[in-house]
This record gives structure tokens, C-alpha cells and sequence, in this order.
């Protein structure tokens, strides 16, 4: 897949205070702030652990806080803000939900209970945390459907060209040059998809794997808030640069692809960039 998807869930709280606590625990663990985006400082050499995360402006009740945090911290972030934190990952693996409420983290239907939507039940839940509701297929998404991988994505910003124009490119070169080597290799075809797949850094949509499924599925039953999977971490990344560049530069030609990505988050000033990180001691 093009990227883990990584969030957190925190009910009740507020954008500012959950922010702070994140920058509280992670400064607890050796972590310095930096800040990467224009009129920053960049991020410093030498830092070898890095915290990218997010935190969305507070929508139907809830909190998202996009990008990873070690998962041993969950419980302490719920105890610093006195609220249960709910974490939902996405990745190669696998996927699923966890509840870390005091001290201790719970991965189990019954603890997520409390947070059913009105007109589920928890056998509902139960069945979609096995894995047995089947959900509809999803379409690739603008924000899904660039066709670059992450590092060319990042490179292709860095150079002022649209990621989604050079992934458009990306697709058509990569298709004519399997397309050529099928009738000169000796590779069968499930070789040859194979070899694409790891060259453009996703197959199919991941949200459409078994652990996708499974993960949307359990989200369709938990009165999780509207924004629960999107906008992704990239699209807020891209849009929050692009914002920041506007910002210090406000008569300065939009770059390629920056009117897209400050549409696809048109609210992206009220997200809080938490972006820490730490130099390992040897």
C-alpha cells in the first residue's frame, strides 16, 4: 500500500488540549519540536525517531488526531487528558481498532460498546470485528489515486511539479514498460504484477483489502464522526504546506498542484501540526 494510515479518536476533547498533551508525552520521551513547513526552521539533522502527526479541528463530539504515535502511549495520552483515546490503524498487516481508556488497552468488541452507533448492536460489532459484514468496494479517490510512490511523491513537490500530473505520467510509463518487457521476459504474469506492484508502492486500493474491509466495517457501527478515515495525513500535509506557503508568501505564484491540495482540505488552517523528534543515544 501507499502509506499506513494511522488515527486516533478522543471524545469530548478539545483540539488545544489534546495537542498539548501530545507534545507533553512526546517531550517526555527525549522528543524537541521542529517545524518543517515554509517560514519554519526544517527538521533538524540528526534526529533518527520522528512524530509527524495531525490534529483535526473537533467534528461531531470527536477529536482525530492523524498520524502514528507508539502505541505504548496511547494509555498515557488518555490518562493526561482524562478521556479515552480510540486507535485505528491500516497498514500492510493488518487493521483494527484498540481502546486505551486509564491504564490499560482493550482490543476487544465489548469495550468499544459504549461508542455504537444508535441503530447498532453489539453483535453488529461482533460480526464486523470478525470480519464477517461485507461492505461495498470503494473507488479510487482523488486523494487515493496519484500513483506515486511516497518518496518520488515528496520529490516531485520538492521540484514544483503536481504529484497527481506526475503520477498520472508515472502510470502510463510503468504500464508501456511491463507491457514491453511481458513479450521479451520469461516471467509469468503474476510475476510481472508482482514486480509493478512493489515498483509503483501500491496494488489495489488497501481500503478494499480483507483488513480495510474489516476496518471500515467496524467504523460503520461505531458513532465515529464523519471525518473518521479522510482527509488522509498527505492530503493534510500537502494542503498545510501549501497553506503555510500562501502564508509567507502571499503574492507569490501558487506552485503546481497547490490549489488542488488546499481544496481537497478547505479547513486546513484549523488543523495543529504536532512535528517532533529525537537524535538516538548510542
Amino acid at each position: 500500500m501507499t502509506a499506513a494510515w494511522h488515527n486516533l479518536y478522543i471524545p469530548g476533547a478539545e483540539p488545544a488540549a489534546v495537542s498539548a498533551a501530545l507534545r507533553a508525552l512526546l517531550g517526555q520521551h527525549g522528543y524537541t519540536p521542529y517545524d518543517p513547513f515554509p517560514g519554519g526552521t526544517g527538521t533538524p539533522p540528526g534526529l533518527t525517531t520522528l512524530a509527524r502527526l495531525f490534529v483535526a479541528p473537533a467534528q461531531d463530539g470527536w477529536v482525530r488526531v492523524l498520524g502514528e504515535l507508539d502505541r505504548d502511549w496511547w494509555s498515557p495520552l488518555s490518562a493526561a487528558l482524562g478521556r479515552p483515546v480510540l486507535g485505528a490503524w491500516l497498514d500492510d498487516e493488518s487493521g483494527g481498532f484498540a481502546l486505551a481508556s486509564g491504564d490499560q488497552c482493550h482490543e476487544t468488541p465489548e469495550a468499544f460498546a459504549p461508542y455504537l452507533r444508535e441503530s447498532a448492536t453489539l453483535d453488529d460489532l461482533r460480526r464486523a470485528w470478525a470480519g464477517q459484514t461485507q461492505v461495498r468496494p470503494l473507488e479510487d479517490t482523488p486523494e487515493t489515486s496519484e500513483g506515486l510512490p511516497p518518496a518520488l511523491h515528496d520529490l516531485a513537490r520538492q521540484q514544483g511539479v503536481d504529484p497527481r500530473k506526475a503520477g498520472n505520467l508515472f502510470e502510463q510509463l510503468s504500464g508501456s514498460l511491463f507491457g514491453r518487457l511481458s513479450g521479451q521476459s520469461g516471467e509469468s504474469a503474476a510475476d510481472q504484477e508482482a514486480a509493478r506492484a512493489v515498483l509503483m508502492g501500491s496494488g489495489r486500493d488497501p481500503w478494499n483489502s480483507l483488513s480495510g474491509q474489516r476496518v471500515r466495517a467496524i467504523a460503520g457501527v461505531l458513532a465515529l464522526p464523519a471525518n473518521w478515515r479522510l482527509p488522509t495525513w498527505e492530503a493534510v500535509r500537502d494542503a498545510y504546506h501549501a497553506h503555510r506557503m500562501r502564508e509567507r508568501y502571499p503574492r507569490m505564484t501558487p506552485l503546481p498542484g497547490d490549489r488542488e491540495a488546499l481544496a481537497a482540505v478547505p479547513e486546513v488552517a484549523a488543523y495543529q501540526p504536532v512535528f517532533m523528534g529525537r537524535a538516538e543515544v548510542e
